[in-house]
Order: structure tokens, then C-alpha cells, then sequence
């Protein structure tokens, strides 16, 4: 699963601490040759004595998982009173809120973190149909995902399932057509602003009108850019409170382009579901620690 760190697995349920049997967690970067399309690989196995529930944080890749287990429960953390979905292998687009996912107790899986522009082209579908959601990848892929998943359970170690869910993609990207090259580059432009490029700006450097970028990202990465610069800059605010809690929210708002401290605890609030200091604990947020003062 994914959604806001390199290591997106918490030892125990949010709030609680579920003593774990076994854990292993290996992570992988792509070969070269698949550099820009492929983030990371993970394998992830654990076995728990009690079902384990983390959030998931809004993040600009797209997470496939090809799940060897029992499946996974997802829900919108918005939404508590929809129930959870159930899923074994899914795809998961683009969110900008958070979502809730738990396993039994007992979990094995390969994650596969692919950039958005590369999700595209391997699905071949629009990336606006996977926003906010996860779908089964058997229904995205049909046969081939299962057959896949049956040669990874199959293989013996973490390295050789990589290599073979690897040489699958490079298969399937050889075949797939290229992304569009002005959403690839604007993309690029708001990703090396961390969200703060203009929007318009953008789209006048591309000759479109603002309607046609939008259509084109909404295509293409699954959210118009607008939507898409806000979870950038939530990204940058994490990966910055993580690495140094004590940097402060007043400078790190001013540091991730927001308007004020204010419009930081909102876009917090709205993308995480929690206050500021909560996101600091919260076990799904690779070590950023409880170590700041809530500013609201």
C-alpha cells in the first residue's frame, strides 16, 4: 500500500500496539532502464496477533500491490459510516484524503510504486477512473495479473520476485504507447516547485487553455493540477516535519507555499484527516515523531 512514505508499514494498529510474530520488509529501486517510471519495489510479510489497521496519506505515485494473503480491507477515511472494501492484488489512483486499510493479522505482498505518468500507460485506461479509488487489478489487467501473482508467490526470495514483476513491466511498457509529453512536462515543472508552480503559467507555456490542461491531467495522472499541486506540497510538508520535527510550522508553511499557518492546519486537516500533531504521530508517516507543537 502506500500512501506517503518509503516504508508505509506500521508495526501495530493506529492507537494501539498489537505485539507482531513476524515481520519482513525489503525495498528495492528499479533497474535504470525503468528509472522515472518505477519509484520503488517493497515485499512486505508480516504476521501479527490481532488484525492491524494504518492510514494511508494522500502521495503523487501510484501503489499497485499483488497481494499472496488473505486481501486487504480498505475504507475512505472521510467516509466511516461506507463500509470497507475488500481486495486482494488492487491498484490504487490518486487520492487527496486519507484512506484506511487493515489486513487480519496476516499479510504478504509485493508493492510496486509506479509515477503517474507510467500507471497510465501500463493500465491503459485514464487515470481519472482509479482517483479515489482502488480497484482490483484482476479487473484492470484481467488474467495476466493473476498469472503473475502465481509466478511471484511461486519464486523464492524477495530479489527474484522483483526481478520478475520488473521484467513484466518492461514488457508491458515496450508495448505501451508514451505518455503525453505537455502534461509530462508541466508535471515535472509542479513536481520541482513542490506544488507552488502557476497553474496558469503552465498552461500558457503549453499554448492550451486552462480547461485543456485540466482534461488532459485528470487523463493522464487522475486529478486536474490544481488538486495535484496541493498533494505535492502536502508531500514536501511531510518529508520536511519528518526529517526535522523541531523545523516548526510557521516556517514550514512558508517553506511548502502556503498562505499562512492557518491555510497549513486546514490543507492538514482536509488531506490527512488529522490535526498537525496527530500527523506527527501517526505511525503510518515514516519516523516523523510527536515532537512539534499542535499550531492550531
Amino acid at each position: 500500500m502506500a500512501h506517503h512514505a518509503v516504508a508505509n508499514w506500521p508495526a501495530a494498529p493506529e492507537g494501539s500496539s498489537v505485539p507482531l510474530v513476524s515481520a519482513e520488509f525489503v525495498t528495492a529501486a528499479p533497474h535504470a532502464a525503468l528509472a522515472g517510471e518505477v519509484i520503488r519495489y517493497t515485499w512486505y510479510a508480516e504476521r501479527a496477533s490481532a488484525p492491524v489497521t494504518f492510514r494511508e496519506l494522500p502521495c503523487t505515485y501510484v501503489p499497485v500491490i499483488i497481494d499472496l494473503d488473505a486481501g486487504w480491507s480498505i475504507a475512505d477515511g472521510r467516509r466511516p459510516d461506507r463500509p470497507p472494501e475488500r481486495l486482494g492484488s488492487f491498484v490504487a489512483g490518486l487520492t487527496d484524503g486519507p484512506v484506511i486499510v487493515s489486513h487480519g493479522g496476516s499479510a504478504r505482498c509485493l508493492q510496486v510504486d509506479l509515477a503517474p505518468l507510467a500507471a497510465r500507460r501500463l493500465l491503459g485506461l485514464p487515470m481519472s477512473e482509479l482517483a479515489n479509488r482502488s480497484v482490483s487489478l484482476e479487473d484492470v489487467l484481467g488474467p495476466p495479473a493473476s498469472e503473475l501473482a502465481g509466478r511471484i508467490a511461486d519464486a523464492p526470495s524477495p530479489a527474484e520476485r522483483f526481478a520478475l514483476v520488473e521484467r513484466a513491466l518492461a514488457a508491458r511498457l515496450a508495448e505501451a504507447p508514451a505518455a503525453d509529453p505537455g502534461v509530462a512536462w508541466s508535471l515535472g515543472v509542479l513536481a520541482r516547485s513542490g506544488g507552488r508552480a502557476a497553474i496558469g503559467a503552465l498552461a500558457g507555456e503549453l499554448g492550451w487553455s486552462h480547461r485543456r490542461l485540466i482534461a488532459r491531467f485528470r487523463d493522464a495522472v487522475g486529478m486536474p493540477p490544481k488538486r495535484v499541486a496541493r498533494i505535492l506540497r502536502f508531500e514536501r510538508l511531510t518529508a520536511l516535519i519528518g526529517a526535522d520535527p523541531a523545523f516548526g510550522w510557521a516556517r514550514a508553511a512558508a517553506e511548502c507555499g502556503f498562505a499562512d499557518q492557518a491555510h497549513l492546519v486546514r490543507e492538514v486537516r482536509d488531506l490527512s484527516g488529522l490535526t498537525p500533531t496527530r500527523l506527527l504521530a501517526d505511525p503510518a508517516v515514516n519516523s516523523v515523531q510527536d515532537r512539534a507543537e499542535d499550531p492550531a
